[in-house]
């Protein structure tokens, strides 16, 4: 019998398994609000320069087992992609170019999410995808499993809940509200408000300028922040068994401090003389060290905390 060569055979078992990408192409217009659902495709959201939404659908899947369903009605556009039984070999990459101020809606089981240079209102699930985001205005609200979020050079509100994956902002300016089960939370060089909690991961916070109160917490990791210049808003720096850091930077120190360590296997740092030491005790649960100093005059509260780590606060 006369053998096949193994790079014809690879090469026939890729055409089978994933065929010749087929591509659908669409424009709407006067439309406002979108529902996109993908099982496992990816999703690419970018800005539209002619006030219509241009849609552009590839895949690889056979046609008889993938259906890409595109219903508009009153301004609606409802779009997913349905599959027949059993097992199917092949990708989706669902790409719209919308107009500022669309309303999005974007689910996916293990798809990828990408936004660039738009002002949107989005809210999103997603289940094992990653995220990334650039240039991004507008009310911004994502929940995933396990992938990781990044945004860059963006300004608006954003609220990320993720499972097991990172998140990292860098440049840009608003409202962050970031939650991590047990990822890690990077941000650097932004203006804003922040509330970021992760369960087990560390959380690094770099040349950050606060509009308004802010709050950081790790439960078992690392919480460091970094200020990138004078600090007139609130602010509160924990971590529940890792070390808790507020660096000013080289800026004065001023306002309430309050820092706090298990009595036990924790300890605090600082470049000043406190006025106040007490110790608390709350039940059975361990006792905890709390120091307190009044610098300058602003009325700021500092609060860096930690449980069996070190408390530090630097100049």
């Amino acid at each position: 019998m006369k053998k096949i060569p193994s790079v014809i055979l690879l090469l026939c078992i890729a055409t089978c398994s994933f065929g010749q990408e087929k591509t659908i192409e669409k424009t709407f217009s006067n439309v406002k609000s979108i529902q996109l659902g993908t099982a496992s495709g990816d999703i690419i959201i970018k800005k539209s320069n002619r006030g219509n939404v241009d849609l552009t659908v590839r895949h690889s899947f056979d046609d008889e087992s993938y259906t890409p369903t595109i219903q508009e009605h009153n301004g609606k556009l409802i779009l997913k992609e349905e599959f027949s039984q059993g097992n199917h070999s092949g990708n989706s990459t669902w790409t719209l170019a919308v107009p500022d101020n669309a309303s999005l809606k974007l689910n996916t089981g293990s798809g990828n999410i990408n936004l660039e240079n738009v002002n949107v209102e989005l809210e999103s699930s997603q289940g094992s995808g990653d995220i990334e985001m650039i240039r991004v205005k507008g009310e911004i609200t994502f929940n995933t499993g396990s992938g990781d979020v990044i945004i860059r050079d963006s300004d608006g509100e954003f609220k990320i809940n993720c499972g097991s994956g990172d998140i990292s902002a860098t440049g840009g300016r608003g409202d962050y509200n970031l939650n991590a089960g047990s990822g890690n939370i990077a941000l650097k060089a932004i203006e804003g408000t922040f509330s970021a909690n992760t369960g087990s991961g560390d959380i690094e916070a770099a040349e950050l300028r606060l509009q308004s109160e802010s709050k950081f917490n790790s439960g078992s990791g690392d919480a460091s922040v970094l200020l990138a210049g004078s600090l007139d808003q609130n602010i509160s720096v924990n971590s529940g068994s890792g070390n808790a850091t507020l660096d000013f930077n080289g800026a004065s120190i001023e306002g309430k401090v309050t820092m706090t360590a298990n009595e036990r296997n924790g300890d605090i740092v600082a470049p000043f003389e406190f006025d106040n030491e007490q110790i608390i005790r709350n039940g059975n649960s361990s006792a905890r060290i709390e120091k307190t100093a009044t610098l300058g005059n602003k009325n700021v509260s500092i609060h860096v905390g930690t449980g069996s780590g070190t408390a530090t606060i630097e100049q």
